[in-house]
């Protein structure tokens, strides 16, 4: 039997592989990273997005980092301001699996507001994935979430996000843990437009910290607990969001209750002269203990329709 030329076999197969790893180190370190950068940027424009990239360098061997990024998504309506996001630093990769396949799954770690979030998000056609964990953020250095607040917010955010949203969306699924440690609201300049009272300006208050639990099943995000009590302000929320596509026409019906504190409305004048200017238009909404309760009603993206409900146990609505 004649024998393998095992030392020939690998002179054969030595130089293409050492051509290959040559030719994949060296593609790799003289990548032109600031030519993808403009790349992004002007891809971002044509979009409607203006992007600025200070620094971007590889991760691994398909993943990108960037440096000091900023992201300003346009205004929704006239006179709203842009939602302006920057990360001190942002690392997504993905795998090479992913680029061929029509589902594409990416990993995350950024750096923002003074601390991070990190976790994994799977995009497909119709369907959504995403497990993310966020650590120690301040929500001031986040204009992002005026957005959906349409107030001055404060406090240290942390949670974890568990989302499987399939194309069926009755099918979702999934688990939400916020905590927002010393959360405090408005600013004394921000006017801030609250259901039954009208435009009122909110001088700075102390809501305590924020726990909100929500459990996803079968298309619908059940509100378990909301409840945030502090020297100034106490809000207790309780409810459920049916999740639709697009997510703006997704469905919520909540029981809403805020409790003014004395010490904020002997503080805060503005405060004190709005409830007594509109105490007869709220008198349906208060409660026996004092607070102002609220069924509210509608689309994320619509008009809210809040009723007043200060005769009702507090309780999830049916």
């Amino acid at each position: 039997m004649r024998q393998i030329p095992v030392g020939q076999i690998l002179k054969w197969t030595g130089y293409p592989l050492f051509f290959f790893v040559c030719f994949v180190f060296f593609a790799y370190r003289t990548f032109p990273y600031e030519r993808l950068a403009d790349r992004l940027v002007q891809e971002a424009q044509a979009r409607g997005y203006e992007v600025e990239i200070a620094g971007l360098t590889n991760s691994g061997l398909t993943g990108l980092t960037f440096e000091n990024l900023r992201v300003v998504l346009p205004s929704e309506s006239e006179g709203s301001p842009p939602v302006d996001v920057i990360f001190d630093e942002l690392t997504v990769s993905t795998s090479l699996f992913s680029l061929i396949s029509s589902s594409k799954s990416y990993s995350f770690d950024a750096e923002l507001g003074g601390g991070g979030a990190e976790g994994d998000l799977v995009l497909g056609e119709n369907n959504m994935e995403i497990d993310a964990e966020i650590d120690d953020i301040n929500l001031d250095a986040l204009p992002i979430l005026r957005k959906f607040t349409k107030l001055p917010l404060a406090g240290t955010l942390n949670g974890e996000i568990e989302l499987t949203m399939p194309s069926e969306v009755a099918e979702s699924s999934g688990d939400v843990e916020i905590t927002i440690e010393g959360l405090h609201v408005g600013d004394g300049e921000s006017k801030v437009d609250i259901p039954g009272w009208g435009g009122l300006t909110l001088d700075k208050a102390d809501v305590g910290n924020l726990e909100l639990v929500v459990a996803i099943e079968e298309g619908s995000a059940t509100i378990e607990r909301a409840t945030s009590h502090g020297k100034d302000l106490e809000l207790d929320v309780l409810g459920k969001v049916q999740l639709l596509r697009p997510l703006g026409r997704s469905e919520l019906n909540l029981m809403l209750r805020v409790k003014i504190q004395d010490a904020y409305k002997t503080r805060s004048a503005k405060v004190a002269t709005m409830l007594e200017l509109a105490s007869s238009g709220i008198k349906a909404a208060q409660t026996a203990d004092g607070a102002i309760q609220y069924v509210v009603a509608g689309s994320l993206a619509g008009r809210l329709q809040p009723k007043a409900a200060g005769t009702q146990p507090f309780a999830a609505p049916k």
